[in-house]
């Protein structure tokens, strides 16, 4: 019976952590992850995308991270997804930029992030009667990162851009759509250019610290700075 009960334990701790590596989280870098979903051979049990991308509702509650804050997304505005690469759903957490737009905003360079808490839903607008139950991260890989200091990095992790003066410098050239949050994911500016190289002027009228996006033909930037 003893043995019996041994087999039946080590099985159901296997069944445990194939369910658990169904799912990982995997960090790149300081405060950035990559995670891939896959579930097809268990029927998608833990989450069901129908061939959608997956919006993954981030969220981090006081005690998360050190210092202590509150950092939730909008439910109606889920900005991070899983895609199909043809293998898995994947997709990138960079949580050196991440807006958490409902509560927090972007986490303030320096911050220590020990928990990263998470559930699969409909995007970009969150579904009450299709998501999973809140996880943890580090149940699936997660490993606590140090928000890094002000810098401005492409998708690719390359840095490429910087913010002096209140000036944008950036090597991009054409038609850019730029647009300046403050922390607390408020927009403050939308501004379109065509950049020839020179310093761009942002006008802004206050000091502060702030995140902007950069987009245009071949480019997707996300840039922290103060002014």
């Amino acid at each position: 019976m003893k043995k019996i009960y041994s087999l039946m334990l080590a099985v159901l701790a296997g069944m445990t952590l194939s369910a658990q590596a169904l799912l990982k989280i995997v960090k790149t870098s300081e405060g950035v992850y990559t995670m891939t979903y896959n579930d097809s051979a268990n029927g998608w049990a833990f989450y069901d995308p129908f061939s959608q991308p997956i919006g993954v509702y981030l969220f981090i509650n006081p005690g998360d991270t050190t210092p202590s804050g509150t950092f939730n997304d909008a439910w109606s505005n889920i900005t991070t997804t899983l895609n199909w690469d043809g293998t898995n759903y994947s997709g990138t957490i960079n949580l050196n930029t991440h807006n958490f737009n409902n509560t927090g905003g972007v986490l303030p360079p320096g911050t220590k992030v020990n928990e990263l808490r998470f559930l699969f839903t409909e995007a970009p607008a969150g579904n009450g009667g299709h998501q999973t139950a809140d996880k943890l991260g580090t149940s699936y890989g997660f490993t606590p990162s140090t928000i890094s200091s002000l810098a401005v990095a492409d998708v690719n992790g390359k840095t490429k851009s910087q913010v002096a003066a209140g000036k944008l410098f950036t090597s991009a050239k054409g038609n850019l759509d730029i647009t300046v949050y403050d922390f607390g994911g408020k927009v403050i500016k939308n501004l379109k250019v065509n950049a020839n190289g020179n310093p761009i002027d942002l006008n802004l009228s206050q000091k502060g610290m702030y995140l902007m996006t950069i987009s245009g033909n071949a480019i997707s930037e996300a840039v922290k700075f103060s002014y």
